[in-house]
């Protein structure tokens, strides 16, 4: 795994919104950004781009965090 920074910043085209943008080894990989209310992940893929629901992700996360947890505890049991 790569050395992760995250930078905050303005995006001039967006009227100066705040965005963070996240590098892997000082290359862009993704975009924290703010849309209609809304947390976007805009992940950058070669010339091709993603953009996940953050809000959405999270939930993934969190149930994959308590699947995970559950698992270790059966099998301490």
């Amino acid at each position: 795994m790569g050395n992760w920074t995250a930078d905050i910043t303005t995006d001039p085209d967006r009227n100066h919104q705040l965005l963070v943008e996240l590098q892997e080894n000082d290359e862009y990989r993704a975009r924290l950004y703010e849309e209609g209310g809304e947390l976007k992940l805009l992940v950058y893929e070669g010339s091709a781009r993603s953009v996940i629901p953050v809000n959405w992700l999270l939930g993934i996360i969190d149930g994959f965090r308590k699947d995970l947890e559950s698992a270790r505890r059966e099998n301490v049991d």
